[in-house]
């Protein structure tokens, strides 16, 4: 029974703990999201077409 309740404690601990990991990958995520767009927009406005703006965008 002990070890239940240490079980379920950790596992309140453990969750908030992942959740806020995982929202802060999400910060990351639109930060880069970002930059490709301005990236893309910067390129396409030296009337490049589109498929050759994101292919420059994406190192390729």
């Amino acid at each position: 029974m002990f070890a239940y309740g240490v079980i379920q404690l950790g596992a309140k601990v453990v969750s908030p703990v992942a959740l806020v990991a995982i929202a802060l990958g999400f910060c990351s995520l639109k930060k880069e999201s970002n930059f490709f767009n301005e990236c893309v927009e910067e390129i396409k406005a030296t009337d490049s077409p589109t498929a050759d703006s994101v292919r420059f965008c994406t190192g390729g």
